[in-house]
């Protein structure tokens, strides 16, 4: 195998590459998204509780300002010092502001004991004018100047504490808004990423797409076309790529497959023309069975194949009686037509495995593998009997009106020091002996033969 063709055992599928590239990109960018949205929720639960407070403390600083208003009717306006039930309700909400803000308790609480000390004077005032009615007037007027200057101290005191519980309130409620604002741009941040998260998805899903399509499909489609080319198989186009890269890879990998194509056509033309020389090299361009070359090739073969086996191996020589004269009677034309005729009745009388060959001029010769001297006559008298039966009529053969051949036949073991040449000769001095006995004929090579 090819070290080319040799695959790495670390070596990745493509889809498998970018897959392991973009699912920890994926993975980190959800996972920071996710991180990001849980402390920005975080942050918007915090700052809504806190607003919460905001409105809490904004009530509180509306309650504030109706205590400040209420105070100042109870201060300024006459008639109302006198309304029992509105310093009832103004004291009743001063506790109750004291109980709802730790911040404003303190000033609260100073004010609930000056409103104390105001209605106690405001009685001890009302017990001196009933006094006065009655006829008791220098000690009680002078009692009263004392209370009226100890209110008046009190009165102009109130709009002091009154500022510090506003102030109170007010802080509370610049608290409050600031959370809130927290609150709101917490909220719009959060906003902002989800909709971040959504464009980051979207374009990541786009980036795969691409990939995908511009990318690791091209690629794959040339990886197929690769192994395709040169195969004889028809090959599809690869997927068209806007990547400047694959694309030259594709368009080079086309020109490859045109020059692949054209050198397949050149490629089998040699071969054709090789297979022909081959043939024209082994085979008799007249008769075609196989040239003198070629039997000899195969003669030396199947020599030793029978010497490795110990099978006697037959040769079958023959030659066209009177041939000459057929050719000068007849025409060289009609001679090389029946040259033709002897050859395919040769041909269909001799056995599959069998080689038949023209061995030169009008003589013909058939190795026999495996086969003895009883096996090869017979085969030689096939042969004799397959031309003589094709009647080609031959006016000047002493041995009859068509055209006859005679054999030499031969089968031997491979003897230690003999060679393929004597097989071929033994077999051509049994053919002398059939043209000396009559012509029309098959004879046996004997040892006999050697001495005449």
């Amino acid at each position: 195998m090819s070290p080319l063709s040799e695959k790495n055992p670390l070596c990745l599928p493509l889809s498998v590459f970018c897959l392991l590239l973009l699912v920890p990109l994926v993975l980190l960018l959800v996972g920071g998204g996710g991180l990001f949205i849980h402390y920005s929720r975080e942050i918007v639960t915090d700052s809504s509780r806190a607003y919460g407070q905001y409105r809490a403390s904004l009530d509180l600083a509306e309650r504030g300002a109706d205590i400040r208003t209420q105070l100042w009717f109870l201060t300024s306006t006459p008639v109302w010092r006198k309304n029992v039930h509105a310093w009832e309700e103004c004291r009743r909400q001063l506790q109750s502001l004291a109980a709802a803000s730790s911040q404003a308790a303190p000033h609260a609480h100073v004010l609930l004991e000056k409103l104390e000390s105001l209605r106690i004077l405001r009685e001890q005032l009302a017990k001196i004018d009933a006094l006065r009615s009655e006829g008791q007037t220098s000690l009680l007027l002078e009692q009263r100047n004392a209370l009226d200057n100890q209110a008046d101290g009190l009165l102009r005191s109130l709009p002091e504490l009154v500022q510090h519980l506003e102030q109170a309130t007010s802080a509370a409620q610049d608290m409050g808004a600031q959370l809130r604002a927290n609150a709101v741009s917490a909220q719009e941040q959060e906003n902002r990423m989800l909709l971040f998260l959504v464009a980051a998805a979207a374009y990541l899903v786009l980036v795969i797409w691409l990939v995908q399509r511009q990318v690791v499909r091209p690629l794959m489609g040339i990886r197929g076309y690769v192994g395709r080319l040169g195969t004889g198989v028809a090959v599809e186009q690869p997927p068209h790529s806007h990547v400047l890269v694959i694309a030259d890879i594709a368009e080079a990998l086309e020109n490859l497959a045109v020059y692949l194509g054209q050198a397949t056509v050149r490629s089998e033309k040699i071969e054709t023309e090789r297979t022909q020389f081959r043939r024209m090299s082994l085979y008799d361009g007249l008769t075609n069975l196989y040239n003198r070359r070629a039997f000899d090739e195969a003669l030396q073969k199947l020599w030793a194949k029978a010497r490795q086996s110990g099978k006697p191996l037959g040769i079958v020589m023959m030659d066209v009686d009177k041939f000459k004269v057929y050719n000068d009677s007849c025409g060289h034309q009609a001679g090389d037509v029946c040259l033709r005729k002897v050859a395919g009745a040769v041909a269909k009388a001799v056995r599959e495995g069998d080689v038949a060959a023209r061995y030169g001029g009008e003589e013909f010769v058939v190795i026999l593998p495996d086969t003895d001297k009883t096996q090869a006559f017979a085969a030689a008298e096939r042969i004799r009997e397959a031309v003589e039966a094709v009647k080609l009529p031959h006016p000047g053969s002493p041995a009859g009106p068509y055209v006859t051949v005679s054999l030499g036949v031969t089968a031997e073991a491979t003897a230690e020091g003999s060679t393929p040449t004597d097989l071929v000769r033994h077999a051509d001095e049994a053919l002398y002996l059939s043209k000396k006995n009559g012509r029309n004929r098959a004879t046996i090579y004997e040892v006999s033969t050697d001495g005449e």
